[in-house]
């Protein structure tokens, strides 16, 4: 997982602490450095093959073990996002990462 770590986006900039935020807004920041990243695949499948409990990987939130595309904020959700899913399981993440 370090040599990936290592190619990665999220240690530019000294940003790590982004990627173990509670807040909802800092996660999708992370997740937008995620998504740039050319060992996003690579990490998504460390995270899964670490059971990582916390923080984004691969573009996906890991809260409490378990995955999410998205956290959502308190309150009721805006009327854009009422459709979007919330949570991913960890076979539909595994069917991402692995090779056809």
């Amino acid at each position: 997982m370090n040599e990936i770590y290592e190619r990665g986006l999220c240690v530019d900039g000294g940003q790590q602490d982004l990627f173990f935020s509670e807040r909802p807004d800092e996660l999708t920041s992370a997740q937008a450095v995620c998504f740039r990243c050319t060992v996003r695949i690579e990490c998504l499948e460390a995270a899964l093959e670490n059971n990582e409990d916390w923080g984004v990987w691969g573009g996906v939130i890991f809260w409490d073990g378990e995955p999410f595309y998205r956290k959502r904020t308190r309150g009721r959700p805006r009327k854009a996002d009422v459709e979007l899913p919330l949570e991913a399981t960890r076979n539909e993440l595994w069917e991402l990462v692995r090779p056809a």
